[in-house]
C-alpha cells in the first residue's frame, strides 16, 4: 500500500487568513529586495524627464523618492509614468498620487497605477537571472594567483581521499557488518589498527605538510586559500563526526564535551567505514593527541599530589568538560592514598551531567579515603567577572585549567591566573595549559573547522605568569606531544 506524503484535507478543514491578512493586499517588495536590479521611476516634471529611486513596488502601485521642491498633492494624476528595472520597463501609463510623506529629509510619494498591473513574477525572474549572471561574472572566492605548491598539496590530498573512499567502500561490502560497525572483536581491532597505520597516518602527514606551506602565505591571500581548500576537502574531512560537530558548533563553540568524548572514547566512529577512517585521521592529528596527553599530565599530577597525604587534597577543575582525567584516576585507583575533594566548574550543564553520570558510581561505596565532587554550573562570563565566585569553597591545593586560556586575551589571562593563584594553599599549585603556535593541526582547525585559538609561545606563557604573580615559582610542564604545554605556578 502506498503511504501518502501528507494527508489530503477537504475544504471544510482548510484555514484561511487571520487578523489583518483577512483583507487581501498585493505584496510589496522593497527595492533592496530586488537587487541586483536597478529600480527606478521615470516621470516628467516641468517638461523634463526625471529619474527617481524606487523604494518599493506591488502589482498595483509603487513608492519613490520625489526629485524636486514642487511636491504633488494627494489625488494628483500623472499622465505618464514609467517603472523600470535595468533596461526592462515593467509599467508605462497613468498613475494617481495616494500618499505623500517625509522620511529622513526625503519626500516619498506613493502612487497607484491607473492602467494594467505590474507582473511581479516577471520582475523576480529578472532578478534571479541577473543574480546568477552576477555570480558568474565575479571572481570566485577560491581564486588567487600563485601558491601553486599549496594548491598542489590540497589537490593531491583530495585525490588520495577519493581513492581511499572508493577502496574502503569496496572493503565495507566484503566484510561482515559486525566487523565494521559492531562491538569490539579481534577482527574489528585489527581493522582499526590497519586503517590507523596504513591510511590515517599518511593523511595526517599530508595535512601537516599543507600546514607548513600555509604558514608562508600572506594574510591577504588566506581567505581564498581557505575557500580553495574547503571546496576540495570538506566533503571528505567533515565526515568524521568529531570534525563535523566542531564545525557546526551546536553549543556555539567548537570544543564542547561531545567533541572531547570522540577524542577520548570514540576514535573509530562514523556511519560508513570511510567516515570511521576520517575519525581516525582526526584522532591521529597532533592537536587531538595533545588533548589526551594534557589529560594524562593532569591525572598524573593528581596522583602525585595524593601520595603521602593524610589530609584531603582540595582541587578546583576549570572548564573540565567530561572530566576524563578524574574518571580515569578513580577507575585506575580503587583506593586513593588520601581523601579527594573536587570542585568541578563548567558552563555546559550537559558536560556536568555527563561527568556526574560517570563519576558518581566511582565515588559511591569506595574503599578507603572518601571522594567528594561538587558540580558547579556557572558561565565563563561570571568566572571572568566575579572575583568572589569560589569564596565559599576556601583554599585549594591544586587548580588546573586545560583548555580555557587558549581563548583568553593576555590581560584577561593575567587577571584570571592572579585570581586562581590567590586561592592556593601554601604549597599549592596552579597549572594552566595553552597550545603553542607550532601546532601542526592549526591549518585543519582554522581552515576547515573555524576553530581559531590564541596561541602562545612558552615565553609568552611565562610572561603571563610573571605579570600575574610576581612571587610565584614558575616552570613549564611539557605534555608528551609538546603541542599543549602547561605553566605551573607554585605557592611557597
Amino acid at each position: 500500500m502506498t503511504v501518502p506524503l501528507h494527508r489530503v484535507r477537504n475544504y471544510e478543514e482548510l484555514e484561511g487568513a487571520q487578523g489583518r491578512e483577512v483583507f487581501f493586499r498585493p505584496e510589496r517588495y522593497r527595492a533592496k529586495d530586488l537587487v541586483p536590479l536597478r529600480s527606478e521611476v521615470m516621470i516628467t516634471v516641468a517638461g523634463s524627464e526625471r529619474f527617481c529611486p524606487l523604494l518599493d513596488l506591488s502589482e498595483n502601485g509603487a513608492a519613490f523618492e520625489w526629485p524636486c521642491a514642487l511636491v504633488p498633492a494627494i489625488g494628483d494624476r500623472f499622465g505618464f509614468l514609467s517603472v523600470r528595472f535595468d533596461s526592462h520597463e515593467s509599467y508605462r501609463g497613468e498613475a494617481r498620487v495616494g500618499s505623500v510623506r517625509e522620511i529622513d529629509g526625503a519626500t516619498i510619494v506613493g502612487i497607484s497605477f491607473e492602467g494594467r498591473l505590474v507582473s511581479i513574477d516577471e520582475v523576480l525572474e529578472l532578478r534571479a537571472i541577473k543574480t546568477f549572471i552576477g555570480h558568474r561574472a565575479g571572481r570566485p572566492a577560491w581564486r588567487v594567483a600563485g601558491h601553486d605548491r599549496c594548491k598542489m598539496l590540497v589537490s593531491e590530498l583530495r585525490l588520495s581521499l577519493e581513492d581511499a573512499e572508493r577502496q574502503l567502500r569496496t572493503m565495507e561490502t566484503e566484510l561482515p557488518w559486525h566487523v565494521v560497525h559492531g562491538e569490539s572483536t579481534p577482527a574489528r581491532e585489527e581493522l582499526e589498527r590497519t586503517i590507523r597505520s596504513q591510511i590515517a597516518s599518511a593523511m595526517v602527514s599530508a595535512t601537516e605538510e599543507i600546514d607548513r606551506v600555509v604558514r608562508t602565505i600572506p594574510a591577504e591571500d588566506i581567505p581564498a586559500i581557505r575557500e580553495y581548500s574547503r571546496r576540495h576537502l570538506d566533503d571528505f574531512l567533515l565526515q568524521a563526526p568529531a570534525a563535523r560537530r566542531a564545525f557546526q558548533k551546536p553549543f556555539g563553540y567548537p570544543g564542547d564535551y561531545e567533541v572531547m568524548r570522540f577524542l577520548y572514547e570514540r576514535p573509530f566512529e562514523g556511519s560508513t567505514l570511510f567516515a570511521k577512517t576520517m575519525s581516525l585521521v582526526v584522532d591521529e592529528m597532533a592537536a587531538s593527541r595533545a588533548v589526551r596527553c594534557r589529560k594524562d599530565l593532569i591525572k598524573n599530577r593528581l596522583k602525585l599530589r595524593l601520595q603521602h597525604r593524610s589530609t584531603p587534597l582540595r582541587v578546583l577543575a576549570i572548564a573540565g568538560g567530561p572530566a576524563q582525567e578524574l574518571c580515569e584516576l578513580l577507575s585506575e585507583t580503587p583506593r586513593l592514598a588520601a581523601p579527594l575533594d573536587v570542585v568541578l566548574f563548567d558552563q555546559d550543564k550537559g558536560a556536568l551531567a555527563y561527568a556526574y553520570r560517570r563519576l558518581q558510581p566511582l565515588t559511591d561505596n569506595r574503599w578507603g579515603p572518601a571522594v567528594r565532587i561538587t558540580y558547579l554550573h556557572e558561565s565563563i562570563k561570571r568566572l571572568l567577572r566575579d572575583r568572589m565566585l569560589f569564596d565559599d569553597f576556601g583554599k585549594f591545593d591544586l587548580i588546573y585549567s586545560a583548555g580555557l586560556f587558549d581563548y583568553l586575551r593576555a590581560p584577561t589571562a593575567v587577571q584570571l591566573a592572579r585570581d586562581f593563584y590567590s586561592r592556593l594553599e601554601a604549597g599549592g599549585q596552579l597549572i594552566i595549559a595553552n597550545m603553542v603556535p607550532e601546532n601542526p593541526s592549526r591549518w585543519f582547525m582554522e581552515h576547515h573547522l573555524d576553530w581559531p585559538l590564541l596561541y602562545r609561545t612558552r615565553d609568552e606563557l611565562l610572561d603571563i605568569g610573571r605579570r600575574a604573580c610576581a612571587d610565584a615559582a614558575l616552570q613549564i610542564l611539557e605534555e608528551e606531544s609538546h603541542v599543549n604545554p602547561f605553566l605551573e605556578f607554585s605557592r611557597n
